[in-house]
């Protein structure tokens, strides 16, 4: 008989990353609408992720919020020329498009900025998951089959177990979300609604000070 996957990960040693909820990606205002694009799956996502970021605070499990900018330190001459003929730039350094969408941080939760698809290039993100003693990574946020799915892949292959939460994410198709489902869940982890993650959370014991901790704060 196969074991459940679900109760095969610890997920005590968890952490939830929120990938790229920023206005440019996702505001009716932003590059992406500005561009031509469509938000609408985007935004439809938002009461999933704060279901998830609300089951992680319950649970103590960190929450990192991963957000791109983009601007001359960042942008070499081979990633501005892919994305040549964009009349809006996404995401650039300081700007309301680079803010968070729907969703941001709380006093609790971590920031990673990025400059690349995968929030681990060019970051402290595994360096922070390491020191929290973190091994499997829920992963949401925009767009599936692309910032979504390189740091799913990126992180597989640095040997954390990585879930992607389907409808916590979303891409400028359903066709380009669905095939990004299949392919991460079949290849770099499991792929599965949020209502299985947040109760898996629930399972989690809330973290309490130790005694390090409590003498600290006297």
């Amino acid at each position: 008989m196969m074991s459940d996957w679900t109760t095969d990960l610890d997920w005590s040693k968890s952490a939830l990353l929120v990938v790229d909820l920023q206005n440019d990606y996702c505001h009716w205002q932003g590059a992406e609408v500005r561009n031509g694009g469509d938000v609408t799956r985007r935004t439809a996502i938002l009461p999933a992720v704060q279901r998830l970021i609300d089951a992680a605070h319950q649970a103590s499990t960190p929450v990192i919020f991963v957000r791109t900018e983009h601007d001359h330190t960042t942008t070499s001459p081979a990633w501005a020329y892919r994305r040549r003929d964009v009349r809006n730039p996404f995401c650039v350094t300081g700007t309301w498009g680079a803010e968070y969408f729907g969703v941001e941080p709380g006093p609790e939760d971590l920031e990673v900025t990025k400059h690349r698809f995968s929030a681990f290039v060019g970051t402290d993100l595994e360096l922070r998951l390491r020191a929290l003693g973190r091994e499997t990574l829920i992963i949401a946020g925009v767009d599936t089959n692309v910032c979504v799915e390189s740091t799913m892949r990126d992180g597989y292959m640095r040997d954390f177990s990585c879930v992607l939460v389907t409808d916590a994410t979303a891409a400028g198709s359903q066709e380009e979300h669905d095939a990004a489902c299949a392919t991460l869940g079949r290849y770099f982890g499991w792929a599965s609604k949020s209502a299985t993650v947040v109760a898996m959370l629930e399972t989690v014991a809330p973290w309490k000070p130790g005694l390090a901790e409590a003498l600290a704060a006297c």
